[in-house]
């Protein structure tokens, strides 16, 4: 499994997505697909281009995204994942080789799009697909380097296809990887059409919305404030008016507060176009309809906890029981054919007792499409929320806290949706809280939290969790588990070992030149 060596010699042989537009439901499997004898219509370049809408994240999806949330200490899995919850991810880990694979595989993909519209295109073509097409490429290289930098920090930027594998690729600076991604995302934000609310496809406010992040990442707050407010001031985005509409509905998950998503397929007996995240929380082969319930990951005792430092007295987040499956709550749109399901009062078998119910669809019962680890349920990365959370910190900048109206207003629209207290002031930690219970479970967001913050505080954060099992829920019983110990290496995960004989990393990482 030699990622890096199969994108230079990457062919396109893709299982594209037939139909344009935002209409991806229907799938027709074309082999040895070449930019000659395939795109000559508008409708056969945005096929192409509908592989970076899922299908090329596949094995980053599969197990990688939750391992990030153990990382974080907000889930715990099975002993071969220990790992991931204890810091000792080796180079040999299997799930961080399907990660690495996957980012790879988007750039690879976004590559070889880009070397399409650079060359002479079918007069059928027209500009403006040829701008979007390249606009979606270059947000997708930019969105999958952007993770890469964050989780590894100094790894190869590949920005071309080429067959040439003679030499090792060399590192390059965390810096110039950013400046890399900075100019992807700007063109992106040219380049691309100024989207629906609802659309699948990204369109301006998907490059804002990444740009608002990485300036935050790099605390350049004035320009992460300007970008949020621009995808604020659109008028294209807004809030679900619930919360687990976009989680455990496939069919209400392409929403106006998506701003980019991977969308899944299912077929049953097709491999690869699928979201397989359900077979991995859920245990009960009756909730799900099939024996593809493997109850690999549940929530953290820590994670169960932490809704407490979100409510005041006497309030209940209306988003817990969606992120989390209660202990004795009903879920009468689960397990329909016996009229309902409860989950047990004394949680079930799983580590901590507990289950997600978040990504958790259901059967053929309740939904179509869903078959042996198989649904259509798309992955939220980034939504309006985050624009409005980031808008917020922003605002914040260098402080501990903010009664900035418009960052209050901000926070405040994610806790009434929660329906949870307004606030009229926002301290640091207050704001983590929040980001922690809004996108548990989501597209590792914690963990780049985590990275993002000073290692004091992170290290603070992580030595306070209770990564620990549970023998009971009723009365209260907890084996605890506490890390005592984080080194700055443990906020960055290693090259996987297959990868390394592919890259020089003896020497000093280089700067890497933008050649566009």
């Amino acid at each position: 499994m030699k990622s890096i060596k199969r994108i230079f010699t990457y062919a396109i042989v893709l299982t594209f997505l037939s139909s344009c537009g935002d209409d991806f439901l229907e799938i027709d499997v074309v082999d040895s697909i070449t930019e000659d004898n395939f795109y000559q219509t508008d409708e056969q370049l945005l096929a192409g281009a509908n592989s970076l809408y899922g299908q090329s994240f596949f094995t980053t999806n599969d197990k990688f995204m939750y391992s990030l949330d153990m990382l974080a200490g907000n889930s715990i899995g099975f002993e071969s994942d220990a790992p991931w919850r204890l810091f000792s991810v080796g180079v040999n880990n299997g799930v961080l080789l399907e990660g690495w694979e996957g980012f790879y595989k988007g750039i690879a993909d976004a590559n070889q799009l880009l070397k399409v519209v650079s060359q002479p295109l079918s007069e059928e073509i027209s500009d403006d697909v040829r701008n979007q097409v390249e606009g979606e490429a270059r947000f997708v290289r930019a969105f999958s380097y952007f993770y890469l930098v964050r989780l590894w920090g100094e790894i190869p930027v590949i920005d071309e296809v080429t067959s040439d594998t003679s030499s090792l690729y060399p590192l390059n600076t965390v810096s110039s990887i950013y400046a890399f991604i900075e100019n992807d995302l700007q063109k992106a934000a040219e380049l691309l059409p100024t989207s629906s609310a609802g659309s699948i496809r990204v369109g301006k406010t998907a490059a804002w919305s990444y740009l608002a992040e990485m300036y935050l990442t790099l605390k350049d707050y004035d320009k992460a404030r300007d970008y949020a407010q621009m995808v604020i001031d659109s008028g294209i985005h807004s809030l679900q008016p619930n919360y687990q509409d976009q989680f455990i509905n496939p069919s209400a998950s392409v929403n106006g507060e998506g701003i980019y998503r991977w969308v899944w397929t299912s077929i049953n007996g097709l491999w690869g176009i699928q979201n397989t995240n359900q077979a991995y929380l859920i245990a009960s082969d009756d909730v799900i309809g099939n024996d593809g319930s493997f109850g690999s990951v549940s929530p953290s005792i820590d994670l169960f906890q932490s809704f407490d430092k979100v409510t005041d007295a006497g309030e209940e987040d209306l988003r817990r029981q969606w992120i989390i499956c209660e202990p004795g709550r009903f879920y009468p749109e689960l397990l329909t054919s016996q009229g309902g399901w409860t989950f047990p009062e004394n949680g079930d078998d799983s580590a901590t007792r507990l289950r997600y119910r978040k990504y958790v669809v259901g059967s053929l019962d309740e939904h179509p499409d869903v078959f042996f680890m198989r649904t259509n349920m798309s992955t939220q990365l980034m939504r309006y929320a985050d624009v409005l959370l980031i808008y917020a910190e922003a605002i914040m900048g260098n402080a501990d806290s903010t009664g900035d109206a418009a960052a209050v207003d901000a926070f405040n629209q994610i806790r009434r949706r929660a329906g949870l207290s307004e606030k009229g002031m926002i301290t640091r930690e207050s704001l983590m809280d929040e980001r922690r219970i809004e996108f548990a479970f989501e597209a590792g967001k914690f963990w780049l939290d985590l990275v993002r913050m000073d290692r004091s505080t992170a290290r603070s954060i992580i030595s306070s969790q209770d990564r620990g099992t549970v023998n009971t829920l009723v009365p209260f019983n907890v084996e605890s588990l506490f890390i005592d110990s984080i080194d700055d290496d443990d906020f960055l995960l290693p090259i996987p070992s297959a990868e390394l004989s592919f890259i020089d990393t003896a020497s000093p990482a280089v700067d890497y030149v933008i050649n566009d």
